[in-house]
């Protein structure tokens, strides 16, 4: 049990004394898809990888032998990315790599349509104005419907007037009034 310790241990000591190296060997490849630090990722597999398989008894300097692992983790990491579609962040810079704030999600985000949340509120609010509006008269529902357009296309004051027959002073004064009596009832609800 103590032998496999010291074996694993020194495997770390082999991977940590030979990151820079693995540096070295990242900065030699040149990728549109990963960065460098991504290419030092992938070597860093393959580092592991050259550790876990290393024999010091057959007189091969480790960075000799790691070297092919390193490199074959890279240039797979680098294949791999140039073979599969052109997958990209939706919140990454257009053109890739440039300083802008124009992404992805600008172009797939519609700023016009309503959000699901504000959906459900206002059906939630709707729902419960209709509730209310049971204390009110016929021509206060209307007042209000039209006036907030709730079922119908919001209208001014002087436009409700002219559906309804009224004065425009007239339609502020059932609004107001059809106001009052909602927050009333809405306070005895309580």
């Amino acid at each position: 049990m103590e032998e496999q310790s010291m074996d694993k241990s020194s495997r770390d000591k082999l991977v940590t004394e030979n990151m820079g190296y693995v540096v070295t060997l990242a900065r030699q490849y040149k990728s549109d898809i990963l960065s460098t630090d991504d290419l030092v990722s992938e070597g860093s597999i393959g580092l592991v990888k050259a550790a876990e398989r290393f024999d010091p008894s057959r007189g091969k300097p480790f960075v000799t032998f790691a070297a092919p692992y390193i490199r074959r983790s890279i240039e797979t990491a680098i294949q791999r990315l140039n073979t599969t579609p052109d997958v990209r962040s939706t919140d990454e810079s257009l053109p890739v790599g440039s300083r802008n704030n124009y992404t992805l999600l600008n172009v797939l985000e519609d700023k016009n349509a309503a959000k699901a949340d504000d959906i459900v509120e206002e059906t939630t609010l709707t729902a419960d104005l209709i509730r209310e509006m049971g204390v009110l008269s016929e021509r206060e529902q209307r007042v209000l419907n039209l006036y907030y357009g709730n079922g119908y296309e919001r209208q001014t004051m002087a436009e409700i007037g002219e559906v309804l027959g009224l004065k425009r002073e007239r339609v502020r004064q059932v609004r107001d009034q059809a106001l009052r009596k909602l927050r009333k009832a809405a306070r005895h609800a309580e």
